[in-house]
């Protein structure tokens, strides 16, 4: 009998002792923060949250959240987190709706449909409410069917909560014009020219060592009537990579295998420094690139192209 009591003592201390522990590190344990931003859009969870806090989603996490309402819609917003901060004061400042603005991230090169779907995942806008506020815009440069590809310039905004579509595109077409004033590029159409390669550029290489020889490639190209031969171009328009044949085969405006010139458009939107690559391009004797495993190698004619493939592996 003495035995049964001192094992079932034994029990229940464990499950005090593991209690306390889990009670310990989900009210007590703290974990210091310094400028953490914590991007909620549309559909974001708890889970998800902790995993970018780089937190253990444990069972009383699971308990405490199922009975305070933890799978209700998050308030759509950037929370800045400093300081020393429990579990369970990062899910009351969350649940408090304590948001730092909202912060869209535009990165380099990236496409106006993805910066259109980012803008409402943050519930900035749908895309009718872009195109509806991007129709009415009165802008300096070129913007062929109303299409604003390349200006939307790659940055990090905050905006105030219940922020109006037409001020988030305000906002990042005035920073793109911060960063091009209109007076000092009085030839639009070859300032949207060099735009158009530019995006091209930031699309094909990520090396900024490498940006102005890439650039010296394509302009070389253009000038002796050569095809530019850009993956880049089409992959745009498809919204995924193209298949070889798809290159070999598609006659569309944005295939550069197929059509002589730059697209009707910019393919992605590049900071200042890629398009500066392209003013200040550098004049070689090259004439072919590829990128493999992050080196990117030149050659002067194709054969010397197909062995450099062949000799760092990227062709079989």
């Amino acid at each position: 009998m003495k035995n049964t009591l001192k094992v079932f003592y034994v029990i229940i201390f464990l499950i005090l002792l593991m209690l306390l522990s889990f009670f310990y590190n989900f009210f007590v344990a703290k974990k210091n923060y310094k400028d953490v931003n914590i991007n909620v859009k549309k559909g974001t969870t708890f889970v998800q949250i902790y995993k970018d806090l780089k937190l253990r989603y444990g069972i009383i996490d699971r308990i405490y959240l199922k009975l305070n309402g933890g799978n209700v819609k998050l308030k759509v917003g950037t929370y800045k987190f400093n300081g020393k901060l429990s579990k369970y004061e990062i899910i009351r400042k969350i649940k408090k709706s304590e948001t730092n603005g909202v912060r869209l991230t535009i990165p380099e090169g990236f496409t106006s449909k993805q910066v259109f779907a980012r803008m409402e995942a943050l519930e900035l806008g749908s895309k009718e409410d872009i195109e509806k506020v991007l129709k009415e815009m009165d802008f300096p440069y070129p913007h062929p069917n109303n299409n604003f590809e390349g200006y939307f310039y790659p940055e990090t905004y905050i905006f105030p909560e219940n922020v109006k579509t037409k001020q988030v595109i305000e906002t990042i077409l005035n920073e793109f014009l911060k960063k091009f004033p209109p007076e000092k590029y009085p030839d639009k159409q070859k300032f949207y020219d060099n735009l158009k390669l530019a995006s091209i550029v930031e699309a094909e290489v990520s090396d900024m060592a490498d940006k102005p020889k890439v650039a010296g490639i394509f302009i070389k190209r253009l000038e002796i009537g050569m095809r530019l031969e850009s993956d880049a171009t089409l992959k745009y328009e498809l919204g995924r990579q193209a298949t070889r044949n798809e290159l070999k085969s598609q006659n569309t405006v944005y295939n550069s295998y197929k059509v002589k010139g730059l697209p009707p458009t910019p393919i992605g939107n590049p900071p200042i420094e890629t398009f500066r690559a392209v003013l200040n391009a550098e004049k070689t004797d090259n004439l072919f690139f590829f990128t493999h495993k992050g080196k990117t190698y030149y050659s002067k004619t194709h054969e010397e192209h197909l062995k450099k493939r062949r000799e760092s592996g990227q062709l079989k």
